[in-house]
């Protein structure tokens, strides 16, 4: 079943249902012989942040890579407010439409070494929506100050720290204007302490009402932060709901046993 948050306009008012910003119907996906999603559904509103959970291999990240087609589902529509792509059947220009509203941070930063942080940040802008280089840079500097990395604007990704890294690659995601940020366990390679800057950007994002979706194993931060918590396994949602109800009264035994194991290590 799908849990939709509520909008509420002050706090006097009762809650009542949201418009459906993205939804995903029947969401499959294969490599050779092997499913590795079956038949995911879900939807959320705008401006709500959901954070995917899980074990290793439940198909975490496969399902964010379908939602902007880097991995074309095998099966399934991905619907972006208006915006609806079925799983093998994808024009380049209905391509290009989903993922111009769409930005995407991975594991690994994916900068150019060869190119400045202001380069990295810029490039994308150029080419994807034609700003003028002037108009990119602006641009630029306006969200590298936003992620506290103004001053990196002429280093080169050597000379700056995992986390510096990683909150650039946000920066260059966030150049796009994107309607929708998936973050896929952005602070998995780095260690504790540069997390916590990567964590901060986020947590500015969604208070600042960006519709997010993040798979995660920080399960603090999953449950602080997010609207909503979406537990996979095996390549399914076997539970989801608001995320304090999810991750301190779990009512699926196999999301019991994940968090006991992850709270226990």
């Amino acid at each position: 079943m799908n849990i939709a948050s509520p909008c509420v306009s002050s706090l006097q008012d009762a809650p009542r249902p949201c418009p459906t910003f993205l939804r995903l119907d029947g969401i499959g996906k294969r490599f050779g012989p092997y499913e590795v999603l079956h038949d995911v559904c879900l939807e959320m509103a705008k401006g709500e942040v959901l954070a995917i959970i899980g074990p290793s291999g439940s198909g975490k990240s496969t399902l964010l890579r379908c939602i902007n087609h880097l991995e074309p589902p095998t099966c399934g529509t991905v619907t972006l407010e208006g915006l609806s792509l079925k799983g093998g059947r994808v024009s380049r220009q209905e391509l290009l439409a989903l993922r111009r509203r769409i930005g995407m941070v991975f594991q690994s930063f994916n900068l150019f070494p060869h190119m400045t942080v202001l380069q990295n940040v810029s490039l994308a802008q150029v080419r994807s929506l034609g700003r003028s280089r002037q108009e990119a840079e602006r641009r630029s500097m306006e969200l590298l100050d936003r992620v506290g990395l103004a001053t990196k604007a002429k280093a080169y990704p050597s000379q700056c720290s995992g986390g510096q890294q990683q909150r650039v690659a946000i920066a260059r995601a966030l150049a796009l204007d994107p309607e929708l940020m998936l973050f896929d366990e952005p602070t998995s390679a780095l260690d504790p302490e540069l997390g916590v800057e990567v964590l901060n950007v986020m947590k500015e994002l969604a208070q600042e009402g960006m519709s997010m979706i993040m798979v995660t194993h920080e399960m603090h931060f999953a449950e602080t932060i997010s609207d909503r918590v979406v537990v996979m396994a095996e390549g399914r949602i076997i539970e989801q709901g608001p995320s304090a109800l999810v991750m301190r009264n779990p009512q699926h035994e196999r999301v019991k046993r994940f968090l006991a194991a992850v709270r226990n290590r």
